[in-house]
C-alpha cells in the first residue's frame, strides 16, 4: 500500500486510511503478517520513515524487532537504548533529536548506516498491564522533522492492534478475535467521534445478544450479532464534526446529513464476504428502520427490517436516551420505559418490546456492569487531577449554565452557575474566586446563601479585585438588589455569612496544600482578571472574560508547567464591533492572536459562547482553528492539567 502523507489530511480521511489497512488485517491469518500491515499503518499515520515493532523476551531479558523497516532483525538487552528506557519505564517517548539523548543507543545506526533523528515510541501492554514489547516510529517525513502530539495519538491506535496481535500470538488465538476487535474498535471510533462512550457500544452489544437469544436466535448467530453490533454508527466517521458535535438540535439540512451515515456505514463493508463484516453491514443499513415505516434509508416496514436492525434499533434507543450526549442529560428510566412502550407497533417491533421488559433485569445489569466512568475520552481517564466546568456559556439559557468553575470540594472560580449545577452540595463551598462584577458570573452567590443558610457552616470567603468587591457590595449584596450577607451572621454561630478579600495581582495564593491561584490581569470593560490555577506541579491558564490575549502570552511561553488554556470566544465573527465594544473575542480574533503564541503543546479549550450563537461560533471556530485542536466547552465537562 502506498504511503500517505497524514500530516495534510482532515479527520475524516485519517478515518478512512484507518479502515483501509484494518480492513487488510481482517483478510490476513498469519501474525507476521499482521504485525507487518500495522507497523506499515502507523508509519503511514505519522509520516514515519521507518517503524519497528518491539518483543520483549522475559527469559533472555533481551527485547529484538518482529517487524523492522529497512533493517534485518536485532536482539539487544532489554535496558538498552530509548527502546529499553519506553519499556523498562512503561512511558511514551516522543524526542526530536535521538542523538542529544544521552539513552540513544548508537551502535545500531552504526552498524545500519542509518541516520536517526525523530523518534516515537509506545510501550505496548497485555491484559494483565506487563510490558510486552513496543512501537517505535522514526525521522518524520512531512513538512517538519519532527513529531508532535497529534501523532503520537494515531500511532496509539497502530500500537494498540499491534499489542493485541501479539497478545493473540501468543495465546495461538483464532484470527477471528482480531477480526472482532477491529469491529468493536471501529465501532467504537464512530462514537468517539461524536463523543460518546465505548462502553456505549459494548452496552449496545450485551442487549443486542440478550434479545437475540430471547427472540429464538441461537448461541452462534446471537454471538455473531453481538460481535457485529458495534459497527452500527460506523458511518459516522464521514459526517462532519460541526454537525456531528453540534450540542443543540439539527436544522432540516443537518438532519438530512446526519441520516445519511446509515448508508454511508453499509456502503463502507457491504463488499465483504465474511460473516461478521456481512452482518455488520447489515446492522449499519437497517438500524434506524422503523417498524411503521417511517424510518431511514429505505423506509422498511415491519418484518421487512432484519432482526439484527429490529434489535439494534431498540438497544441503540435505549441506551442513548439513558446517556449523557453532547446536545443533551439522560433521561431517567421511567421516561425511558414509557417511550419504550409507546414507540411499541411504532418505531419498535412489538415482540420486542415485550422481550425487553421481560429481560429489563438482564438488561439493566450489563447497563450497570459496563456504565460510563467519566472523563469519556480514554487519554483524559489517564489523567488523575482534573477541574470541572459547572457552567461553560456567556449568558444563561434553558439547559446552559453561565461561567463558574469547580476547582475542589471548596472552591470556585466564578459563581454562574453553583445551584443548578451542585446542588446540595454548594453548601460545602467556602471560597468563591471572581474574576470580576458582571452577573453571568456572580448571580449563584446570592441563591446558594439563601437555599442553604440555615446548613452552612463556614464563612463564605469571596476573593476578587478591589473593583469587584466593591461593585457586589454597592450593587447587589446591598440590602437593595439582595441582603448584605456580610452583616448577617450564619444560623446559629457567630461566623458571618460573607467575608469579602482583595486580589492582588500576581500574588500567589495558596489553597490547599497541593493547590495555589495566582491572578492575572485581563482586558475587559470592567476590572477582570483571569488564573493560573497550579495542582502539584501542573497548571491551567483560566483566561476568563478578555480582548487582548498579549499578557496571557508573556505568561505562556514563560511557564512551562501550564498545560491547558480555557479561553473565552463570546460572538460571531460578524459581530465584530459588539465584540470590540464589550471587550470579547470572536474566532477571528481569537486564532489571530493565537498565532503569536510560541508554543504548540498547549491544549485548548474554549468557553462563554453565548448559546444563540452556538452553531455559527462552533462553524468558525472550525474554520479558523489552523494548528489548534480546540474543544468547546460544555456544563459539566470536565479540563486536565496536561
Amino acid at each position: 500500500m502506498q504511503q500517505k502523507n497524514m500530516s495534510g489530511l482532515g479527520a475524516n480521511q485519517i478515518l478512512e486510511v484507518i479502515f483501509i489497512y484494518l480492513a487488510e488485517v481482517s483478510s490476513l491469518r498469519d501474525y507476521d503478517d499482521i504485525i507487518m500491515v500495522l507497523a506499515n499503518m502507523g508509519k503511514a499515520l505519522t509520516s514515519a520513515d521507518r517503524c519497528s515493532v518491539w518483543v520483549v523476551n522475559e527469559k533472555k531479558k533481551t527485547i529484538w524487532t518482529k517487524v523492522a523497516h529497512g533493517i534485518d532483525p536485532i536482539e539487544i538487552p532489554m535496558d538498552s537504548g530509548l527502546v529499553g528506557d519506553a519499556i523498562m519505564h512503561g512511558k511514551k517517548i516522543l524526542i526530536d533529536d535521538a542523538y542529544k539523548d544521552e539513552r540513544f543507543n548508537q551502535e545500531i545506526d552504526k552498524k545500519s548506516g542509518y541516520k536517526t533523528k525523530s523518534m516515537m515510541i509506545i510501550p505496548m501492554f497485555d491484559y494483565q498491564d506487563n510490558i510486552i514489547g513496543a512501537f517505535q516510529v522514526m525521522n518524520h517525513q512531512g513538512e517538519r522533522d519532527y513529531f508532535d502530539k497529534r501523532d503520537m495519538k494515531r500511532l496509539m491506535l497502530a500500537s494498540t492492534y499491534a499489542a493485541e496481535t501479539l497478545i493473540a500470538t501468543r495465546l495461538e488465538a483464532e484470527i477471528e478475535e482480531t477480526q472482532k476487535e477491529v469491529v468493536f474498535t471501529m465501532g467504537a471510533i464512530g462514537e468517539s467521534r461524536s463523543k460518546e462512550t465505548g462502553n456505549h457500544v459494548k452496552r449496545v452489544a450485551e442487549y443486542s445478544k440478550i434479545l437475540a437469544l430471547a427472540s429464538g436466535m441461537n448461541e452462534n448467530e446471537a454471538e455473531l450479532f453481538k460481535q457485529a453490533s458495534p459497527m452500527h454508527d460506523i458511518g459516522k466517521i464521514a459526517i462532519p464534526d460541526a454537525i456531528l458535535k453540534k450540542p443543540g438540535p439539527f436544522d432540516v439540512h443537518e438532519r438530512k446529513i446526519m441520516n445519511t451515515h446509515a448508508e454511508l456505514g453499509y456502503q463502507m463493508i457491504k463488499q465483504s464476504s465474511r460473516p461478521l463484516l456481512k452482518a455488520a453491514a447489515i446492522v449499519a443499513h437497517e438500524h434506524h428502520e422503523k417498524w411503521d415505516g417511517s424510518g431511514y434509508p429505505r423506509g422498511l416496514k415491519g418484518e421487512e427490517i432484519h432482526i439484527y436492525g429490529r434489535i439494534t434499533a431498540l438497544a441503540d434507543v435505549f441506551d442513548a436516551l439513558g446517556s449523557d450526549r453532547v446536545y443533551k442529560k439522560a433521561w431517567p428510566d421511567e421516561k425511558i420505559f414509557k417511550l419504550i412502550k409507546e414507540e411499541a407497533g411504532q418505531h419498535f417491533d412489538p415482540q420486542l418490546v415485550d422481550l425487553f421488559f421481560k429481560n429489563l433485569d438482564k438488561i439493566l445489569e450489563v447497563r450497570e456492569k459496563f456504565k460510563d466512568v467519566f472523563p469519556e475520552d480514554p487519554d483524559e481517564q489517564a489523567h488523575k487531577e482534573n477541574i470541572k466546568i459547572l457552567g461553560a456559556y456567556g449568558t444563561r439559557a434553558k439547559n446552559f449554565g453561565t461561567s463558574s468553575i469547580l476547582l475542589n470540594k471548596h472552591n470556585t472560580l466564578d459563581a454562574g452557575n453553583l445551584l443548578d449545577a451542585l446542588g446540595p452540595a454548594s453548601k460545602n463551598i467556602h471560597t468563591i474566586w471572581l474574576t470580576h462584577s458582571h452577573l453571568d458570573h456572580v448571580v449563584d452567590i446570592a441563591y446558594i446563601l439563601d437555599n442553604y443558610f440555615t446548613q452552612r457552616e463556614e464563612t463564605l470567603v469571596i476573593y476578587g479585585l478591589p473593583q469587584t468587591i466593591k461593585a457586589i457590595q454597592e450593587n447587589f449584596l446591598n440590602d437593595t438588589i439582595w441582603p448584605d450577607f456580610s452583616s448577617i451572621k450564619l444560623y446559629g454561630t457567630d461566623k458571618m455569612a460573607v467575608e469579602y478579600r482583595e486580589l492582588e495581582i500576581g500574588k500567589k495564593y495558596q489553597i490547599s496544600e497541593t493547590e495555589t491561584l495566582e491572578p492575572f490581569e485581563t482586558d475587559h470593560t470592567v476590572a477582570c482578571c483571569g488564573y493560573v490555577y497550579t495542582k502539584n506541579s501542573a497548571s491551567i491558564m483560566i483566561c476568563a472574560d478578555t480582548y487582548s490575549l498579549d499578557n496571557v502570552f508573556d505568561i505562556l511561553n514563560e511557564r512551562r508547567d501550564i498545560k491547558s488554556l480555557i479561553v473565552e470566544c463570546s460572538f460571531a465573527n460578524n459581530m465584530l464591533k459588539l465584540a470590540k465594544e464589550s471587550k470579547h473575542l470572536t474566532p477571528n480574533l481569537l486564532f489571530s492572536q493565537l498565532d503569536k503564541l510560541k508554543r504548540d503543546d498547549v491544549s485548548l479549550y474554549i468557553n462563554h459562547i453565548k448559546p444563540t450563537y452556538m452553531e455559527k461560533i462552533a462553524k468558525e471556530i472550525d474554520e479558523n482553528r489552523g494548528k489548534w485542536e480546540p474543544k468547546i466547552l460544555k456544563d459539566e465537562d470536565f479540563v486536565y492539567f496536561c
